[in-house]
C-alpha cells in the first residue's frame, strides 16, 4: 500500500563558536537519512531552516548531529537552542545526548543545549507534528502611505535569482540603511524583480543592502541567490558595479562586487543621491512582489511573503481589534492555541529522591553514586533576600538556563536576616514574576525550589550569613549579637522541617566560610566551628534526617586539615559532606599560585588542605565555591587544572586516578549573576548571556549521572500567531502580556512579556508562551495573551491547556 507523505518544515535555532577560521557544522538526519548541513556561524542564534518529505501521521526520530569539534587549541562548539518541527518547538532537554568522544561518560546522556563534544542531540517526535502541509496566505500588499515631508516613496527592486534546496529557496531581507524593508525568496533560475517600497529622504545618499540568509546543502543540493541588480525608481545598478560590495556573514570576508552569493552574505549598494530623486517608474516583465513590497506587472513568481506560526493541537477563535490610541488604522488579528499538558517525563540522567553517603561517594535512593555539579545562585542573603537577577528575567528562565547548560544541582544562599519581619524584599521585577507578587521570601523561595524540583536539579541551603549583606560574616562566625547561635539553629529547624520531604531539597550548608577567628577542635565554644558544626547538624537531625549536612572549613573554608585529629560527627551517619572554598588569582596572590612547579603543584597544595578527605575514603567532599574573571591565562590554567583534580586526575596525566564506578569530587561553581565583585558570573551583565570563557573551562567537569532514573517536567510552547490587517509603512512596536486564568504562571506556564516590533511590510509575528509539565490532571485551564499599543487594547487570545494524554 502507498504511504502519505507530505512536505515538513524543520527548524534547527542555534549559535556557535568558531576556532582557527572554522565555525562548527552539523547535519540535520530524519530517520538516518540526512536531509541537510549548516554551519553555525553566528555568535547569536539564528535559525536554519530545512524541509524534508515524511510520511504523514507518522511518528519520526530527528537528529541534530555535530561533527567537527576536533580543534588544535580551545573551543569549537555548537549550541542547540530549540529545534521546531512543523511549529511544535522541542528544547534540548526533550532529547537524549549521544556523545562520540572517548571520554563520554555513558554511552547517553540528558540533552543539552552545550554540544562540546561530536555527537547527536535525538528528538522523538510523535505522529500528530506530521499531519499535512500547511502553507500561510500571502500577506497583502501594504497600501502605500503619504510620504513626510521632505522624504518621498521609492520603489527598490532586487532583480534576482536562486536555486532552491529541499524545495525552500533563497530567502534575503532588504534593508535601506540598516532598517528592513521587506524581505523574498528566489526559487527561480530565472531572474525576476523583487520591489519593494520604502520613505526616504530625497536628494540625500542611502546605503541599500540585500542579505542573503539561509545557504545550506542539501541531500548534496545547493541552495544559492544570486543577485543581478538594485534600482531605485528605475536607476540601476549592476552587482558587479564599483557602488557594490559583497561581505559574507561567517566571517566577514570581503568578496567584491559579485553576482554570486554562494554563502550567506550581505551585498551593499552604496548609492549616491542622484538615484534618490523622488521620481517614479514601473518595470515590465517577470515580477514577484517580496514580502512587504508590492508587484507592479509581469507574471506573479517564487516569492514568499507571510510566516507561520506552529502549536501543539492548533488555534481556534481569537481576537481581532484596532487601537483607538495614536494609530488608528492598526488592527489584528490572533488566534486562540490548545496544547496539552506536557507532564512528567521520564529523565535517565535524573538523581533520584534523598542521599546519603557512602566512603567519599554521593549515593542516590536507587543505589548509584551520583556527582553534584551546579551553580551557586545568590542573594538570598541580603540586601534583597531573593535570588538575584530577578529584576532581570524570571526566576524559570534562570533555572531553565540551568538546566540547559547541564548543572544538577543550585547551592541557594540564605541569612538569618530573611526571616525578619523588618526585612524589606528587594530586586523582583513582577511583570517578569507576576506569580512572586505578594509573596513572602521564604515563598519565593518555595516557588524556585519547586521548579528547579520539577526541571530536575537539586538545591542545598546555604547559610552564608547571619546579619543582611554581602559575603561571609565579617567577624568571620557562625553568630552574631542580633543574630546569636540559638536564633541559627532554631532558622534551620525551620527550613528542615518546612521542606521534610520535598525531595528537590537534598542539603544544608551549615554556614559559610567561617573565617579570622574560627577555630577547628580547641574547645572553645565561642570560636570552635567544628563543635559548633555538630551542634546545629544534630539540632538539624532532630526534624529532618534526610539532608546531606555540609561542612566548611577554616580560613574562608580553603583549608580542612583539623579533620585529621577532629573529625565531624553527627548523630545519623552517612550524611556528612566537606565542603572546602578554591580561588585563584582574581581573589588572592596565594602562594601555591606563584610557585615555581605551578600548575603541577596544585594536586598536592589541595592534597594537604582537603583532597585528602576524598583520597582516604573519609567522605566526600563538595567544593562550594570556585570560580574567577577567567582574563587572564594564568587563572584559566588554574580552573583547568583544578576541574582535572576534582574530576581524579590526580596527577595531572590526562587519566583518571577513580576506582571503577566511582565518580568524582562534587561542586557549585561561583556565581551565577555577575554582581560578585572579585569574581562575576558566570552570567554576563545583561543576565542572559552566559560567559563563553568560564563555560568553556568549567563544562569539563559536569557530571553525567547516567545510572539514576526519575521524572522531570515536561515542556511545549504555545504559538500565537499575531497578523496585522495590512502591513505598516513605518516600525510599529506592539506590547504583549500574559494574564492568568484558571492556568497560573510559575505552575502551569511561565509568564511572558514583551514587545513585537514590525518592520514596513511585515504583518506576521508570533508570540511564544512556555508550558510547564504537571503531574496532576485539572481539567482544561487558560491563560490570556493581551496585546496592546499605545496602551489601546488590541486583541486578546486564550491559550488553553488540556490535561496530559498518558
Amino acid at each position: 500500500m502507498s504511504t502519505t507523505t507530505s512536505p515538513s518544515k524543520i527548524v534547527v535555532n542555534a549559535y556557535g563558536q568558531s576556532l582557527d577560521g572554522v565555525a562548527p557544522h552539523f547535519k540535520l538526519l530524519v530517520d538516518g537519512q540526512e536531509v541537510g548541513s549548516a554551519n553555525a556561524a553566528d555568535a547569536s542564534s539564528k535559525a536554519y531552516s530545512f524541509t524534508a518529505d515524511l510520511a504523514a501521521n507518522t511518528a519520526h526520530k530527528i537528529q541534530v548531529v555535530y561533527d567537527n569539534d576536533t580543534a588544535t587549541s580551545a573551543y569549537r562548539d555548537l549550541y542547540v537552542q530549540s529545534i521546531e518541527v512543523n511549529g511544535h518547538t522541542l528544547k534540548p532537554t526533550d532529547a537524549i545526548y549521544e556523545r562520540y568522544d572517548d571520554a563520554a561518560p555513558a554511552p547517553t546522556q540528558a540533552g543539552q543545549e552545550a554540544m562540546w563534544w561530536d555527537g547527536a542531540l535525538t528528538f522523538s517526535t510523535p505522529a500528530n507534528y506530521y499531519g499535512g502541509a500547511q502553507t500561510a496566505a500571502p500577506a497583502a500588499p501594504a497600501t502605500p502611505a503619504a510620504p513626510a515631508a521632505g522624504t518621498a516613496q521609492n520603489v527598490i527592486t532586487v532583480n534576482a535569482a536562486g536555486s532552491a534546496a529541499a524545495g525552500e529557496g533563497a530567502h534575503f531581507t532588504v534593508l535601506v540603511d540598516g532598517k528592513a524593508i521587506g524581505e523574498g525568496t528566489a526559487t527561480s533560475s530565472e531572474a525576476k524583480d523583487y520591489k519593494f517600497t520604502a520613505d526616504l529622504a530625497q536628494g540625500t545618499a542611502h546605503s541599500v543592502e540585500v542579505k542573503y540568509d539561509n545557504d545550506a546543502v542539501i541531500d548534496g543540493t545547493d541552495r544559492n541567490l544570486f543577485v543581478h541588480s538594485v534600482s531605485v525608481d528605475g536607476k540601476t545598478v549592476a552587482a558587479t558595479d564599483a557602488a557594490m560590495s559583497v561581505q559574507r556573514t561567517a566571517d566577514g570576508a570581503d568578496l567584491g562586487a559579485t553576482t554570486d552569493l554562494y554563502w550567506d552574505a550581505t551585498l551593499t549598494a552604496k548609492l549616491d543621491a542622484s538615484h534618490f530623486a523622488a521620481s517614479t517608474s514601473s518595470a515590465g516583465g517577470s515580477t514577484d512582489a517580496g514580502k512587504g513590497g508590492t508587484a507592479t506587472g509581469g507574471a506573479t513568481g517564487g516569492a514568499t511573503g507571510g510566516s507561520t506560526g506552529g502549536s501543539t493541537g492548533g488555534s481556534t477563535g481569537g481576537s481581532t481589534g484596532g487601537s483607538t490610541g495614536g494609530d488608528t488604522s492598526l488592527s489584528l488579528k490572533v488566534g486562540n492555541v490548545t496544547v496539552s499538558d506536557p507532564g512528567m517525563v521520564q529523565s535517565s540522567s535524573s538523581i533520584n529522591g534523598f542521599l546519603h553517603t557512602n566512603g567519599n561517594q554521593i549515593v542516590d535512593e536507587s543505589g548509584n553514586n551520583v556527582r553534584l555539579t551546579g551553580v551557586n545562585w545568590f542573594g538570598g542573603e541580603g540586601y534583597n533576600y531573593v535570588p538575584s537577577g530577578l529584576w532581570a528575567d524570571s526566576y524559570q528562565h534562570h533555572i531553565d538556563s540551568m538546566k540547559d547548560l547541564g548543572f544538577n544541582v543550585i547551592r541557594l544562599t540564605w541569612a538569618d536576616d530573611m526571616f525578619d519581619s523588618t526585612a524589606v524584599t528587594n530586586g523582583i521585577d513582577y511583570s517578569k514574576n507576576p506569580d512572586l507578587k505578594g509573596l513572602t521570601r521564604l515563598e519565593v523561595y518555595d516557588k524556585v525550589i519547586d521548579y528547579a524540583g520539577k526541571n530536575g536539579i537539586k538545591v542545598i541551603l546555604d547559610h552564608h550569613r547571619n546579619d543582611g549583606g554581602a559575603g561571609t560574616n565579617e567577624h568571620g562566625l557562625w553568630y552574631t549579637d542580633n543574630n546569636p547561635e540559638s536564633k541559627v539553629i532554631e532558622n534551620w529547624k525551620m527550613l528542615a522541617e518546612h521542606y521534610a520531604g520535598n525531595k528537590a531539597v537534598i542539603g544544608a550548608d551549615l554556614h559559610n566560610e567561617p573565617s579570622v577567628s574560627a577555630t577547628w577542635g580547641d574547645g572553645n565554644q565561642a570560636t570552635d566551628w567544628a563543635a559548633a558544626a555538630e551542634r546545629i547538624g544534630n539540632s538539624i537531625q532532630t526534624v529532618n534526617k534526610d539532608w546531606l549536612l555540609l561542612v566548611e572549613g577554616t580560613e574562608w573554608s580553603s583549608t580542612l586539615a583539623g579533620v585529621k585529629t577532629h573529625p565531624i560527627e553527627f548523630d545519623t551517619p552517612n550524611k556528612l559532606v566537606y565542603s572546602p572554598h578554591a580561588y585563584g588569582q582574581s581573589v588572592g596572590q596565594f602562594s601555591w599560585l606563584s610557585d615555581p612547579s605551578y600548575p603541577d603543584n596544585l594536586p598536592a597544595q589541595y592534597d594537604s588542605m582537603w583532597g585528602y578527605i576524598y583520597k582516604n575514603n573519609i567522605a566526600p567532599i563538595l567544593v562550594g565555591e570556585f570560580g574567577g574573571q577567567m582574563h587572564s591565562a594564568a587563572e584559566q590554567t588554574w580552573a583547568s587544572t583544578l576541574i582535572k583534580y576534582m574530576n581524579g586526575d590526580w596527577n595531572l596525566d590526562g587519566k583518571s586516578d577513580l576506582a571503577a564506578g566511582q565518580q568524582g569530587m562534587n561542586w557549585t561553581y561561583w556565581a551565577w549573576t555577575p554582581e560578585s565583585g572579585d569574581v562575576g558570573g558566570l552570567l554576563q551583565d545583561d543576565y542572559k548571556t552566559v560567559d563563553p570563557t568560564k563555560m568553556n573551562i568549567i563544562k569539563a567537569g559536569l557530571a553525567a549521572n547516567s545510572g539514576s532514573s526519575g521524572t522531570v517536567a515536561g515542556s511545549d510552547e504555545a504559538v500565537f500567531t499575531v497578523q496585522l490587517a495590512k502591513a505598516v509603512t513605518t516600525a510599529t512596536t506592539i506590547e504583549y502580556a500574559t494574564e492568568d486564568g484558571t492556568a497560573k504562571a510559575g505552575t502551569d506556564y511561565t509568564a511572558a512579556h514583551g514587545s513585537l516590533t514590525f518592520q514596513p511590510g511585515e504583518t506576521t509575528k508570533t508570540v511564544s508562551v512556555h508550558i510547564n509539565g504537571t503531574n496532576t490532571n485539572d481539567g482544561t485551564e487558560n491563560f490570556l495573551l493581551q496585546l496592546t499599543h499605545d496602551n489601546a487594547n488590541l486583541g486578546t487570545a486564550t491559550g488553553f491547556i488540556t490535561d496530559h494524554a498518558a
